[in-house]
């Protein structure tokens, strides 16, 4: 089989995915891929389970990240690439965001328990074996449970932002997580840019340091991904794709959906030092 292109934006269940590091590296391999980037949430923990099934099935793995970040009064996604997993600056940095998602879910296990509602752990943890526990599992256990009419009804009464059983991230600010994946040296691409993104907002990250912008992918329509093509070359910025897989059970999201062309890896790897 020749394999060729790169999905950039997966995740196992060493953040909110399903599937494990070796489980999602098969599937990169089932379906032809030269490569895969793991890019969990503020961890890097699956990138040494996933190595040696990577290279056994012929499958280059790439070093990836996807950083909870801060910029203009909003919530932004990072996803670092080719940075040395062993940089002990990004390490004390995800891990500090590791550490405030565990307290930030049994905050938000409080406040649904003050307002009423039954959150039982063991069976929580019973419905979602192998996961790292978030938010969403949160509102799936809730509908599960009959204590809401459906897993959106659990956000929109308790869990979205700024309702009454959310609890607010710890988030980087996106120049200081542009700075911590070039001295570890990688190279950051902006995940599932927002619709309404300026261009002169992405031209100061870029000034920055920004290599990359996601222009496909699940959360990048088609006529928003075309103008931000047109921005990365306004920018000199590489146009990245994935399929931001969580789960096999959600349509058009599978591992391979949406990829990154081959030379657009390469002028990726370029650019880290």
């Amino acid at each position: 089989m020749i394999r060729r292109d790169a999905d950039l934006h997966v995740h196992t269940t060493h953040s909110d995915g399903a599937c494990s590091p070796c489980e999602v590296v098969a599937a990169a391999a089932q379906v032809g891929l030269a490569a895969l980037a793991i890019t969990d949430h503020d961890t890097v923990s699956a990138l040494a389970t996933a190595r040696p099934e990577a290279a056994r099935l012929g499958v280059e793995l790439v070093p990836g990240v996807e950083l909870t970040c801060g910029y203009e009064g909003r919530e932004v996604h990072l996803l670092g690439y080719f940075f040395r997993v062993d940089d002990p600056d990004l390490l004390a940095a995800v891990d500090r965001l590791r550490t405030d998602r565990t307290t930030r879910f049994d905050a938000m296990v409080a406040k649904l328990e003050a307002l009423g509602l039954v959150v039982d752990m063991r069976a929580l943890r019973r419905c979602f074996p192998r996961a790292t526990l978030g938010r969403r599992h949160l509102a799936e256990y809730l509908f599960r449970t009959k204590q809401t009419a459906s897993v959106r009804d659990g956000f929109d009464r308790f869990l979205a932002d700024g309702k009454p059983a959310c609890v607010d991230k710890v988030r980087l600010d996106a120049f200081e997580a542009l700075g911590l994946v070039a001295r570890a040296g990688g190279v950051v691409s902006w995940a599932h840019p927002p619709y309404n993104l300026k261009l002169e907002s992405l031209r100061a990250l870029a000034d920055a340091g920004l290599a990359a912008i996601e222009t496909a992918g699940p959360g990048v329509q088609n006529r928003v991904g075309r103008r931000f093509r047109d921005w990365a070359g306004i920018l000199d910025l590489v146009p990245t794709a994935g399929s931001d897989f969580h789960a096999p059970d959600r349509p058009g999201r599978r591992v391979g959906a949406t990829v990154t062309a081959d030379a657009d890896l390469q002028r990726l790897r370029e650019r880290a030092r």
